[in-house]
């Protein structure tokens, strides 16, 4: 079973949303009016879910939010206020949901789903559920590694949304390679990282080419704050077996309010030869 924190400042509405959770089959584990008490039961008790209010007794939940996702933490945050006016930079600070008080039904509804997920996160069944309702990807022409055409991303872009990724991956030294190994071999290395890079994404999740890089943008949706980063998790220990020539580097960015097409160039400019050296990125 699930287990989850409840952190509201109001203890009727804290009894409440207890409630909700043990009717959506979680096991709440804590409760506390405080975001630092939050955040200390979350490390103590290494809950699946903590459902959080933005309103607490000793400053705003925000600040819990930033020191979970500072920590890596992998609780999926539910956020539960009557101050949601700007959802957006919410899951850009790492919650995966955020539900508006007093929609005890929604989150319910929220709170099921991770019930039935959460233990199990990283099997290949539930990589494909999605943290909240996803339209059907575009059918697109796709390679046979499943890339689709640069050219179709402006497409892609509008099935984005905020909390939303853009996951940027290049491959780096092949040029240089292709003196010793032939280019014909370096381009099936690219092929076998896009094949690798396509069987860990999701089934609402979309690739494309991204020449800019020589490489990929992945556009993972209907995440929460872990997403790109489990992509890149799986994305490099496959990459690292199958002994590809060759360093995989990537660049992530999350859907804020400047829109999907900031995010994937952020993750591109990330990627960039001249930035390569000077901007964070993640590899092998």
């Amino acid at each position: 079973m699930a287990t989850v924190v409840v952190c509201d400042d109001d203890p009727v509405v804290r009894g409440a949303v207890s409630a909700v959770c043990a009717s959506a089959g979680l096991e709440v584990v804590a409760e506390t009016d405080s975001s630092n008490d939050a955040v200390e039961m979350v490390r103590r008790f290494g809950v699946d879910v903590l459902v959080l209010d933005l309103s607490l007794s000793d400053g705003s939940g925000e600040q819990t939010l930033t020191a979970l996702e500072a920590e890596g933490s992998h609780t999926s945050v539910i956020v539960f206020t009557a101050y949601a006016s700007d959802p957006g930079r919410l899951l850009a600070l790492g919650a995966r949901e955020v539900v508006e008080k007093p929609d005890f039904e929604q989150l319910g509804t929220v709170l099921g789903g991770l019930g039935t997920s959460v233990d199990h996160a990283d099997t290949p069944e539930n990589r494909r559920l999605a943290s909240r309702e996803v339209d059907t990807a575009p059918k697109l022409w796709c390679s046979p590694a499943g890339v689709s055409s640069h050219q179709d991303l402006a497409y892609s872009l509008l099935q984005m949304e905020a909390g939303d990724a853009a996951l940027g991956i290049t491959v780096v030294g092949l040029d240089a390679l292709e003196a010793d190994v032939g280019p014909l071999l370096a381009a099936d290395c690219r092929l076998a990282v896009a094949a690798i890079l396509r069987e860990q994404l999701r089934v609402q999740d979309l690739l494309h080419e991204a020449p800019e890089v020589g490489g990929f943008v992945a556009l993972v949706r209907g995440g929460d704050a872990r997403a790109s980063s489990a992509v890149w998790s799986r994305l490099t220990e496959a990459v690292r077996e199958a002994g590809l020539p060759g360093e995989v580097k990537g660049a992530a960015s999350r859907v804020d309010s400047t829109g999907a097409k900031d995010a994937v160039a952020r993750a591109i400019g990330a990627l960039r030869p001249a930035a390569i050296g000077s901007s964070p990125f993640l590899s092998v």
